[in-house]
């Protein structure tokens, strides 16, 4: 899928528009004449399939902001039915409702958008009972305001990023089109079918009429399943009703009903921990140095030592200060510039602070706050432990054993006084806490895991006490591990069996569901 950064656009791939196209036509198959409304025409290759249809007569009305794109578009379309309109969507007005709309929405942050355009969206949204909330990035705008454009059996059908399923803002839009529509699909995919570097993409067709009534859900392992239609669409109630996101439709009723028995019996991580993200420096390309950078302009007095990065402390629970030096060695950077209002401005320092004006910092919002861009506010204490909200095989929580700070890459953890930090690391390492990190959590293309600071505090945590002494002999397994599975199986034994009294083959279920969702997050499609 190509990428048009400026106007948030991603191209979609001909055999999927044939596939969404034939879809919708389906939908109209006694009907002799439709309208048809695409607000982000892009290249046209929506309606370049619609044109091929010879049996049903469709009103076309096209809009697009790019007036290249537009006439691109409009060369595909070999009947004179259409009106081509060069228009911002949101500014849009028809008297007259369509019997579907169709298209893949720009993918704009709230933060690109001009001030008219986030004024127009919460107008949108209020008016359709919507919170401001909701109003993240362009494309919710554009599915609210598309719903409002459709006749009473009209056809919904978008591509639209995965954070419809899983972000914490989708979820009123989730439930505002459960409350618009009679029945909802879902296509999910295995792989990135799209040529757009990191997202993650779904489509959505939604009935404002049908026979069939429901939320279904499908994946789609290979694109030769949507040209022969060999897919299998499946409605799963308990998903739509619950809090589970909708990227796990494909946990069936039966593994739903096991967890959430299972979570009523835990208490969370909030619950024996306070938690909170680390350090934002506003440009950490800047602020945090290595070595050399802090030797060349005299700048040890003023630096201390920061994790920077969850990449950094691969593969153990404990983070000590021979570990910083590891990283300094290798030229990570490591220290950070920790100044002060009061501070004196050193020769060597003004130098380094002229190369951060140079590249305009002090003029990011974060820096313009500040009272001297240049002064890093709420740096606070050393954390206890360190959780990375992004991680790859297995979410990460080491204990802080050093005097380094963290980046906002990580969340700042120290224990409740009634609990016991190597007892709580120790019991987070189990199958069932992992198993929700994977369902609270939202992923993005290439498998990254991400965990916000509400969804890490609310994951469901199985709290085992132990010693001094079993706490160094699990580090010590941990760092010599193959992988991870070596330390669940054995903790799942000591924290599954023996503390919750769970058997075998409820073990053994548990560990199954989180490798489903696992290679589900990993794109491992034959292993689901």
């Amino acid at each position: 899928m190509t990428n048009k950064k400026q106007t948030g656009s991603y191209y979609t791939p001909e055999y999927l528009a044939g596939f969404i196209s034939k879809k919708v036509l389906l939908n109209f198959e006694e009907n002799t004449s439709i309208s048809l409304l695409e607000p982000s025409v892009g290249d046209g290759a929506f309606i370049s399939e619609f044109g091929k249809n010879k049996s049903l007569k469709i009103k076309l009305t096209a809009l697009d902001i790019n007036s290249e794109e537009l006439k691109k578009a409009s060369n595909k379309w070999s009947t004179k039915n259409a009106v081509f309109t060069k228009i911002d969507f949101l500014n849009f007005e028809s008297k007259t409702k369509f019997s579907a709309i169709i298209g893949n929405p720009p993918y704009i942050k709230k933060s690109l958008l001009t001030d008219e355009q986030i004024a127009i969206c919460k107008i949108i949204h209020a008016n359709e009972n919507l919170s401001d909330k909701s109003v993240k990035n362009i494309w919710t705008t554009f599915l609210i305001k598309s719903n409002t454009l459709l006749k009473k059996d009209g056809v919904l059908a978008f591509v639209l990023p995965s954070e419809l399923l899983q972000v914490k803002f989708a979820e009123e839009i989730r439930e505002y089109l459960k409350s618009q529509f009679v029945r909802i699909e879902i296509y999910t995919f295995n792989d990135l079918m799209f040529e757009c570097k990191g997202q993650d993409t779904i489509v959505l067709i939604a009935y404002k009429k049908h026979n069939e009534r429901g939320e279904f859900f499908t994946n789609i392992e290979f694109k030769e399943e949507l040209e022969n239609n060999s897919y299998h669409l499946k409605n799963n109630n308990l998903l739509v009703d619950s809090n589970v996101k909708w990227t796990h439709h494909f946990l069936t009723t039966d593994e739903l009903n096991f967890l959430e028995n299972i979570k009523q019996r835990l208490k969370t991580v909030d619950y024996y921990t306070n938690s909170q993200p680390g350090i934002v420096t506003a440009a950490n390309n800047f602020f945090i140095i290595n070595k050399e950078i802090e030797k060349k302009y005299n700048l040890s007095k003023y630096t201390k030592p920061i994790i920077q990065k969850g990449f950094f402390v691969n593969g153990s629970v404990v983070f000590d200060d021979k570990n910083i030096l590891e990283l300094e060695n290798s030229n990570h950077p490591t220290r950070l510039l920790q100044l002060n209002n009061e501070d004196k401005i050193s020769k060597k320092l003004s130098e380094y602070l002229l190369l951060g004006t140079t590249q305009k910092i002090q003029e990011r919002y974060k820096c313009k706050i500040r009272n001297n861009w240049y002064v890093i506010p709420n740096i606070s204490t050393v954390p206890d432990a360190l959780f990375f909200k992004r991680c790859h095989n297995y979410p990460k929580l080491l204990k802080n054993n050093s005097t380094a700070f963290v980046t906002d890459s990580a969340y700042k953890v120290n224990m409740k006084s009634d609990y016991n930090l190597n007892s709580f690391i120790f019991s987070f390492y189990n199958s069932i806490t992992l198993v929700f990190a994977e369902t609270n959590g939202r992923y993005y293309g290439g498998g990254v895991l991400e965990l916000t600071p509400s969804e890490f505090k609310k994951l469901p945590i199985p709290y085992h006490l132990i010693s001094t002494e079993e706490f160094e002999n699990f580090t010590v397994d941990f760092e010599n591990k193959k992988n991870i599975e070596e330390i669940l199986s054995k903790n799942d034994r000591i924290i599954l069996a023996d503390l919750l009294n769970l058997s075998d083959d409820e073990i053994v279920k548990i560990q199954s569901i989180r490798k489903k969702l696992i290679n589900k997050r990993l794109k491992n499609p034959s292993k689901i």
